[in-house]
């Protein structure tokens, strides 16, 4: 009886163990999926808080950009604020062009930090001349004058002086084999997965020297600047035999189409009847790369394409001919009646004081006080430093801003222009006295008419960049969008007014670029009639005309005429002019990523 009453008891306390065993088990499984819940609970709330932290560091992001890209804000004055509950802090530097902002938000001890690096667009645009003049040339009016350099690439006469060296480059005349006036398509070149070399065909139609070409381009981004190789031809495709080099200069090529003009310093001479090949070099670069029409079937030319130009590995383009312009130089030119402080190089010198050496070919009724070198080789095209290119962008600039309303044209009182394009079919004409600040890019279609004491004064926004005003008038270039300046005007640049003087201040080397695309050859694109410090006159397609007694910074003109006693006065700071659509535009944001 013991020995079962025993077996009974162990049987008890084996089922009393097991029950205790088993709800243990429970106990830990449901204490654990406890905590398991918890913590994933706490990882959720914190994720959220995390979360909400980082877009709060985006909204100070945010709020630092307004107040950077927009110039109505100070953004030194930027403090610490709270955003429904998060800390955030601001950064922001500045180092040339390039601004960083920081944004750090904290949220329940969350913290998260987010950072952006926001460039200014700038486009450097080089004026190395005190005159610059395309192939119409050059008229000086007695007792005129050029205080620094000209270089003409047409023909130079009158009775004025010039205090620098004067070149007149060799005459050119284009090859019609060239000659394009539409395009049908695009290639991509100079990107990752894309050619990065591409070479034309060019047969020219008389033996001569190839002073320039044209190619119809456009880029994205910011791509470096490539070279392009005059080279001869290799059973069809471009050889590695160079001829001429000049540089692929993507500062001139802008974001829209348009023609861009690269001349070269030693010109190649090319034999009538022999195939050539002009071929573009640039690097792969992700996102930073270039456009070329291209036209279907035109039949004057061979393209190809490469990833390496010097491989002699070429692929036909069989899509059709990249878009391009050839011209040939050699035409002779001339300097006639001139007093000239420097040297002096022309095909033809006639009727000139030469205080320094002189090259040319011939030579009559000239003194020469420094060195004579007859029989000198005529100096090279040099290309105007603005491109078609770059005035479809700024264009483009100002139609981000929209289109303006239309009674600003007869403007009665002082106004601030964002920037924007104004149509005016009678002519931009302030009123007396108005004071004209520009903010932003400004396209006026139509005439631009600055009289009777108007002043014409830079944005500080603006800083040490240069601003644009574009007079255009798409269709009727031949006798619209012209520039008058006369009657005591100031134009200024961002220095600003110097309302006790009645001037502008200190000059701080920035300036308001006046660009007519006015093409009319008996009309004048530009006629200054005043003094006018703060602006550069560039008449793309037409003539400047400079009326007796003005005094300019700059003048560069496709012909240029400067009256009696009108002057221009080269200032250094034109070599590297930085000119942008404004402070309220022309920013890109290279990089937005969390840093913390």
């Amino acid at each position: 009886m013991t020995e079962n009453k025993n077996k009974k008891n162990n049987h008890g306390f084996a089922a009393i163990l097991i029950i205790v065993t088993m709800m243990s088990l429970v106990l830990i499984v449901t204490f654990s999926l406890s905590a398991v819940i918890t913590t994933k609970n706490r990882i959720s709330k914190n994720l959220v808080l995390s979360a909400r932290s980082y877009y709060s560091a985006e909204s100070g992001i945010e709020d630092a950009l307004l107040r950077v890209m927009n110039s109505d804000y100070n953004w030194t004055a930027i403090n610490d604020f709270n955003l429904d509950g998060s800390e955030i802090s601001q950064n922001i530097t500045q180092d040339g062009s390039i601004t960083t902002i920081e944004a750090l938000s904290s949220y329940y001890n969350n913290n998260r930090k987010v950072k952006t690096e926001l460039e200014l667009t700038v486009d450097n645009i080089s004026f190395h001349y005190g005159v610059q003049v395309g192939e119409g040339g050059l008229t000086m009016g007695n007792n005129s004058s050029i205080v620094g350099n000209l270089y003409s690439d047409g023909p130079v006469s009158g009775s004025g002086t010039i205090t620098g060296d004067l070149i007149v480059a060799t005459g050119m005349s284009l090859d019609t084999n060239g000659i394009w006036d539409e395009y049908n398509d695009d290639l991509i070149f100079g990107k990752n997965g894309e050619p990065t070399d591409i070479a034309i065909s060019f047969t020219p139609t008389s033996t001569a020297t190839l002073s320039q070409v044209s190619l119809y381009v456009k880029k994205d981004g910011g791509p470096a600047d490539g070279v392009i190789r005059i080279v001869s031809d290799n059973s069809g495709s471009p050889s590695v035999t160079v001829l001429a080099t000049t540089v692929f200069s993507s500062s001139k090529i802008g974001s829209s189409y348009g023609w861009v003009n690269f001349s070269f310093l030693t010109p190649a001479i090319l034999t009538e009847g022999i195939v050539y090949w002009i071929v573009v070099d640039v690097d792969s670069s992700n996102n930073k790369y270039f456009y070329i029409g291209r036209k279907a079937g035109n039949g004057n030319s061979v393209s190809e394409y490469s990833s390496d130009w010097s491989s002699g590995s070429w692929t036909t383009d069989a899509v059709g001919d990249y878009e391009y312009k050839a011209w040939a130089g050699g035409l002779a030119t001339s300097v006639d009646g001139l007093t000239i402080g420097g040297n002096v190089r022309a095909h033809d010198i006639k009727n000139c004081a030469i205080t320094g050496d002189a090259y040319y070919q011939t030579i009559s009724d000239s003194t020469v006080g420094g060195i004579s070198y007859p029989g000198s080789d005529d100096s090279p095209i040099v290309a105007l430093p603005i491109s078609d290119s770059n005035i479809a962008d700024w264009k483009a600039d100002a139609l981000v801003f929209g289109i303006l309303d239309s009674s600003l044209c007869n403007i009665s009182t002082d106004v601030t222009i964002d920037g924007g394009k104004l149509i005016c079919p009678t002519g931009f004409d302030p009123g007396v006295g108005v004071i004209i600040t520009l903010k932003g890019t400004l396209w006026v279609e139509g005439n631009l008419i600055l009289e009777n004491n108007n002043k014409l004064v830079l944005d500080s926004g603006y800083s040490d960049s240069s601003g644009v005003i574009i007079v255009d008038d798409p269709g009727s270039e031949s006798t619209s969008g012209k520039i008058l300046v006369e009657n005591n005007i100031i134009i200024c640049g961002s220095q600003g007014l110097n309302v006790a003087e009645d001037d502008c201040a200190e000059s701080n080397e920035t300036y308001i670029l006046m660009l007519s695309t006015h093409s009319g050859a008996a009309t004048y694109a530009i006629e200054v009639r005043n003094n006018a410090d703060g602006a550069i006159f560039y008449a793309h397609n037409g003539i400047a005309h400079i009326k007796n007694g003005a005094n300019l910074k700059e003048v560069t003109a496709h012909k240029l005429s400067l009256e009696n006693l009108a002057e221009v006065t080269y200032e250094s700071g034109l070599a590297s002019a930085n000119f942008t659509s404004g402070p309220g535009g022309g920013w890109i944001i290279n990089n937005w990523n969390e840093i913390q």
